[in-house]
């Protein structure tokens, strides 16, 4: 996706002696699940200037000239005393390096991962740093007492919350983000992005559920007026609901009756981009994700968890021909646990080689282990197919297991109340969507006209299909409704449960709209729409879509219908 509008730099005052910096982008600006909606972002920066002066999270390499213009019209940097940091990324070093050239006597206020991994990064420099463990709190003057807390996770081991007592302001990081850009600076209008906010929960906090509600417990304490994000508009007007529903969906995720351990490590951040699209999978799938960075977790805490977990996953990089000693760990644990009834995977990113994945899926065959799905390798930076299909990897390895779970009962008649639900009946559809390199298609039966002006429809989509994922407000999708006579074989086509990221449309033909999306030439009618809103209703997601364009291939033909004895199935 290339950029509608150049990226640029919003300065604005958002609180006593306090601005923000909005570097946008209306691109995804790289490959990431959670970017995967293509809604833009912002990298927000702050500055308060008390009787001294910090600047919190500086951009990435992406923004660091337009930033650093940006910079030098809001702060004269001879007076710049502190770059606070709320988590480490390798793609913040360019301008950190940048930053340092500028005025080098500024001091890094981090965490104690952080610390190291500035020092690694710049071996050659004397750095001034003050590490902050949580009870050290920093003065800049005019009543700007800066107090610290560190809100680790499996993914940001070195995360750091900061919190002005001045301004009651909440520097969050990556906590109540959102990846949109726009000309709105705060949540006034939270309607429009409601739905980003809760896809940023799911990608990237969900699978950190456990440490989500520590970081909750930790800020609730506090006077907070205000939270400012990292990324997107800045929390103000819900505040206190975005933090309940932080509880709710995290709670949601933690109590889950079947639980999946998904062990890792990553040397260049590939691997857990694949584990993060993997637990999305997951999620949607409707278990637990018990995410470990192997790196920062104690042998307890792997061994707990693997005990505790139905079944498991483990993603490694390989590092000179070899798994790092983290992974070699966690291996060495879970052999000594030895339950090899759990369900297992393997996944990692490699550069050259890969044997570390070959390594781990060997020593867990020989011991006895099923694998939930075949060894994934991928070479360098994953792609959006890539990640579309280790999503589905997850969606498929949570319904494997929810299947080995379930007891089975007798089969009981239908009680009069589901007899009565299941003679509610439906056109037979076939709904088609894509979204850059990724095209799926699902066979659709709950879809009904919604509104007349504009030409409106509902689709009904279970929260684990894998086309769920491309049905956010803005996707395109077109609605193919089938014919009698000719609808059984693409019902039993696309009822069966298909491998991650097989084709669907095999043995059919399909031409493509102006969308993009498949038609499928023995539909007898078609339509184009673009998803308006969704609703999240139980184990479905119901989908308003307004018609763009459409057409009655075959005037003559019957739609064919969905005739059911209950309403517990389709």
């Amino acid at each position: 996706m290339s950029d509608s509008k150049p990226r640029d730099v919003q300065i604005l005052p958002i609180g006593t002696n306090t601005k923000v910096l909005r570097a946008r982008s209306w691109s995804r600006l790289r490959f990431e699940i959670e970017y995967a909606l293509e809604r833009g972002t912002t990298a927000n920066s702050y500055v308060i200037t008390g009787d001294k002066t910090a600047i919190i999270d500086p951009p990435g390499e992406t923004f660091a000239a337009i930033y650093l213009q940006a910079l030098q019209q809001t702060v004269n940097l001879k007076n710049l005393d502190y770059v606070i940091l709320g988590h480490f990324s390798p793609n913040r070093v360019a301008t950190l390096k940048a930053l340092l050239e500028l005025c080098p006597q500024i001091t890094f206020i981090c965490s104690v991962l952080s610390a190291a991994n500035l020092r690694q990064a710049f071996p050659d420099d004397n750095l001034n740093i003050l590490v902050m463990r949580g009870k050290e709190t920093l003065d800049l003057g005019k009543g700007h007492l800066l107090k610290f807390l560190p809100i680790p996770s499996p993914r940001w081991p070195e995360a750091l919350c900061t919190y002005d007592q001045e301004t009651q302001i909440l520097y969050t990081d990556k906590l109540f983000g959102a990846h949109i850009c726009g000309a709105e600076v705060f949540d006034d209008h939270w309607e429009s992005f409601k739905e980003d906010q809760r896809y940023y929960y799911n990608c990237l906090m969900a699978p950190h559920a456990v440490h989500v509600e520590a970081a909750l417990e930790k800020i609730s304490d506090l006077q907070v007026r205000m939270y400012a994000v990292g990324h997107g508009p800045l929390v103000r007007t819900r505040l206190i609901e975005l933090t309940q529903f932080y509880a709710e969906w995290s709670l949601a995720q933690k109590n889950r009756e079947i639980s999946v351990a998904l062990l890792y490590a990553s040397a260049y951040g590939n691997t857990a981009t694949l584990a993060q699209a993997i637990a999305l999978g997951l999620t949607k799938g409707g278990v637990a994700v018990k995410s470990i960075n192997c790196e920062f977790a104690t042998p307890e805490e792997i061994q707990s968890t693997i005990e505790q977990a139905d079944g498991f996953l483990i993603g490694s990089p390989t590092i000179g021909g070899h798994a790092p000693t983290p992974i070699h760990t966690a291996l060495g644990i879970v052999l000594k646990v030895g339950d090899n009834n759990k369900l297992a995977g393997v996944f990692g990113s490699y550069g050259w080689s890969g044997e570390a994945v070959e390594m781990i899926e060997g020593k867990l065959r020989d011991a006895g282990y099923r694998f939930g799905f075949e060894t994934l390798k991928v070479k360098f930076k994953p792609d959006d197919v890539t990640l579309k299909y280790c999503e589905e990897l997850g969606t498929d390895f949570a319904q494997t297991l929810k299947k080995a779970k379930k007891v089975r009962v007798p089969q009981q008649a239908a009680t009069p109340v589901e007899q009565a639900v299941g003679r509610i009946v439906g056109s037979v559809c076939v709904i088609t969507a894509k979204h850059g390199e990724v095209s799926t298609g699902m066979l659709g039966t709950w879809v009904s006209q919604a509104t007349f002006n504009p030409p409106g429809l509902t689709v009904a989509i279970a929260k684990e299909r894998a086309i769920e994922s491309l049905m956010y407000p803005g996707g395109k999708f077109v609605l193919n409704i089938l014919p009698e006579g000719e609808h059984s074989e693409y019902m039993k086509h696309f009822r069966k449960n298909f491998q991650p990221g097989e084709d669907r449309f095999t043995n059919f033909s399909t031409t493509q709209t102006q969308n993009g999306c498949a038609v499928l030439n023995d539909a007898l009618a078609y339509v184009e729409c673009s998803v308006n809103q969704r609703l999240e209703c139980g184990d479905h997601w119901v989908v308003y879509a307004t018609v763009d364009d459409g057409k009655l291939v075959k005037p003559d033909d019957i739609t064919a219908i969905n005739h059911r004895k209950t309403g517990t199935h389709y």
